[in-house]
């Protein structure tokens, strides 16, 4: 009877001997940061990672923190003049919360966009049912600031992102006593 109870002691320290190999090698390869672990991923699938700027701050309408909208939020765009493209393909955006507190995300919460010149344009815009990613039409802000154009000519709405980045921005949209108009043909009117 001893000899089986041995085997059995013998394969337990083996067992526990590997589970704690097994441990302390995640535990030393987990000491990277997440900023390594996304460096790392894209130097193995040959790209670089871009150097970000923080964005973040408040969207006012009227003065106030934007009302309560039901299925619509209030979303802040950056528009690169210099890729227009990207703004159909893969707009740049951020949701803002009920207090109109926004900020943009590129690799982890909060770190930012990539450095550079945007154009800030504004909607607010109906969240997809579940199961569909995106929002979509109509504009609760009649398409007054989701123009491309028609923001470009606006200084407040021009930033240039520089690190570290600027975290109080403050945009004041003014809706009150405007009818609305026509989206232009480069106007943000949904993001799929």
């Amino acid at each position: 009877m001893a000899i089986p109870m041995r085997r059995t002691w013998v394969r337990l320290s083996a067992f526990a001997s590997l589970v704690l190999l097994t441990l302390s090698v995640i535990g030393c390869t987990r000491t990277q940061s997440a900023d390594q672990a996304i460096a790392k991923a894209y130097e193995a699938a040959g790209g670089t990672r871009q150097e970000v700027a923080k964005v973040a701050g408040t969207v006012t309408i009227d003065g106030q923190a934007p009302p309560d909208t039901g299925p619509f939020r209030t979303l802040i765009i950056l528009y690169d003049p210099h890729k227009p493209e990207s703004l159909k393909k893969a707009p740049i955006y951020a949701v803002c919360d009920e207090e109109g507190r926004f900020s943009f995300t590129t690799y982890s919460q909060g770190d930012g966009v990539p450095t550079g010149s945007y154009v800030a344009l504004f909607a607010q815009l109906r969240m997809n049912t579940w199961g569909q990613m995106g929002y979509s039409p109509p504009d609760a802000l009649k398409n007054e600031y989701n123009d491309p154009d028609r923001n470009e000519k606006i200084p407040e709405f021009r930033i240039d992102v520089a690190a570290p980045g600027k975290t109080d921005y403050q945009f004041d949209l003014q809706t009150a006593g405007k009818d609305g108009t026509s989206p232009g043909p480069g106007a943000i009117t949904q993001i799929k």
